[in-house]
């Protein structure tokens, strides 16, 4: 992540707040007069002192009495980041001190002691997040005058607030979800800005439920220890504008089993290492994401998976019924489920499958109206028939729809056009049935660069096994083109259609 400026900044604001000569003047912290700084949601009431010059040119507003500056300047990342950066550099830097802090999601306080020669500044910072950003709201003097200025500090950290405006109301049944690709502003390296900005316009446009996925074996990488780092940043990231989260962990990647600890390869679902160590891993999750977890899957699509492994049914019940148990031990209130296909259940006559394997919270589906070779040819009002045989299916479980969506790519018969009007039509049934859904969820918000979808569609195929290549160009221009908007992050026809069917079907009593 690029966080190599910020630590460039701290060295040319030791250099210099260092290099001025120091006011003989007394510090008169107090202001007589006030000056108010306002970006869209964030307010910040600052001292009415004059404006100063600037070398950096991200800093919004800069304010001086002689001895003392104030500043605001905006970092495309969420407040903890940020501040890990500083805390990294701060631990290499000999001229810098960090002195102490208070972290929580929304706002980051700490001071920092910066020396060179004989001068050391004393830097207090706030990062306030808004506006999908952090905002750095910093008050430096030097050490000896910092005690006079402090409370000033305090103040202003106190009354600088985001206000969010106009984001709409959510729904304790209906709900709309989203699968959120970012745009690929970044090529396919994960840029954090690029995913705070997709939360924020995902929430903005109505969308409530972030249906998100991991793999287990990425997280447990040796037994029982386990990297949160990712999920951490994620759920962080989700927390800050609201979301609820749908999370599937991918026992079962749709027709393939997902990764596991490397030391479990290869073992049966019915082994007790497996299941115990399964069982340990979501207890851990469902204890340390309580509260920012809504939802949870375990297994993606596993229908299609078993449709080729009949006699792992009874195995994979018995896993879940444990894992489910050990979730409900730490996080009773966390519903606990399983992802079904919808569509390929009813391609390949395999209902049977599902009602074998519902016996979670709540039942999941993904749905998708194409034909053979991934082709949209089908009438996209089907979704309000394909609705009611999944509730149908589900009788009296509570039902989430976590993928639904329409291909525009010309080479398997889709277009923008037809993509709008599924839009259209699944708001349309989701009007006459939200009351009997949890959520429905599109996929997705932005399209995926050609060579992420050609890795993501290796995952799909066992290690070793060579798919026939026309299928496989197929597949990969199907899990390609699904966004509302594409990868540059520039809107289809679809994206307005959605905006404006999430503003009437929200505000509707």
């Amino acid at each position: 992540m690029p966080f190599r400026s910020l630590a460039l900044l701290l060295v040319l604001l030791v250099s210099l707040a260092c290099g001025q000569s120091t006011p003989a003047t007394t510090p008169q912290p107090q202001p007589t007069n006030w000056h108010t700084f306002e970006e869209g949601d964030v307010h910040v009431r600052l001292p009415g002192w004059p404006e100063a010059p600037s070398k950096d040119e991200s800093i919004l507003l800069n304010l001086s009495d002689g001895r003392a500056s104030v500043w605001v300047k905006p970092w495309p990342f969420i407040p903890r980041l940020v501040f890990r950066s500083v805390r990294e550099w701060a631990e290499k830097e000999d001229q810098a001190t960090l002195l102490g802090q208070q972290v929580s999601p929304e706002r980051v306080v700490f001071d920092l002691a910066l020396s060179r020669l004989v001068t050391t500044l004393h830097l207090k910072t706030l990062l306030l997040y808004c506006n999908a950003k952090a905002y750095e709201i910093s008050l430096a003097a030097p050490e000896s005058d910092f005690e006079t200025y402090a409370p000033l500090a305090e103040q202003i950290f106190a009354e600088a607030e985001c206000t969010p405006t106009g984001l709409p109301p959510k729904r304790t049944r209906g709900a709309l979800g989203m699968v959120i690709l970012p745009a690929a502003t970044n090529g396919t390296a994960f840029d954090p800005t690029a995913y705070q900005q997709a939360l924020a316009l995902a929430r903005r446009s109505g969308v409530q439920v972030s249906h998100y996925y991991i793999q287990w074996g990425d997280v447990e990488k040796s037994p029982h220890q386990y990297d949160w780092a990712t999920l951490d940043y994620i759920l962080e990231a989700h927390a800050l504008e609201g979301f609820q989260v749908s999370l599937v962990v991918n026992v079962i990647h749709t027709s393939v089993r997902g990764r596991v600890p490397a030391d479990l390869e290869g073992l049966p679902f019915d082994d007790p290492r497996l299941a115990s160590r399964l069982a340990d891993f979501l207890a851990a999750l469902a204890a340390r994401y309580s509260g920012q977890i809504d939802y949870l899957a375990i297994g993606n699509e596993v229908n299609n998976y078993f449709v080729k492994h009949p006699d792992e049914v009874e195995a994979y019940a018995s896993l879940f019924d444990q894992a489910r148990q050990a979730v409900h031990a730490v996080n009773p209130d966390l519903p606990v489920g399983i992802v079904f296909a919808y569509h390929d259940a009813e391609r390949q006559n395999a209902f049977d499958i599902i009602r074998q394997l519902q016996r979670g919270d709540y039942t999941a589906f993904t749905v998708y109206l194409y034909n053979e070779g991934f082709h949209f040819t089908r009438d996209p009002g089907l979704i309000a028939e394909a609705l009611d045989g999944m509730l149908a299916l589900a009788g009296d479980t509570p039902v989430a729809i976590v993928e639904t969506g329409w291909n525009t790519a010309p080479e398997l018969d889709g277009s923008e056009v037809s993509q709008a009007e599924y839009v259209r039509q699944v708001f349309a049934a989701l009007r006459a049935r939200r009351e009997r859904l949890l959520f429905l969820s599109w996929f997705a918000l932005h399209d995926s660069l050609r060579e992420t979808c050609e890795e993501q569609a290796l995952t799909f195929f066992e290690p070793g096994e060579q798919p026939d290549p026309a299928n496989m160009e197929a597949f990969m221009t199907f899990i390609c083109y699904f966004g509302l908007r594409r990868a540059d992050g520039t809107p289809k026809a679809a994206w307005e259609v959605w905006v404006q069917e999430a503003e009437n079907y929200l505000s509707a009593p």
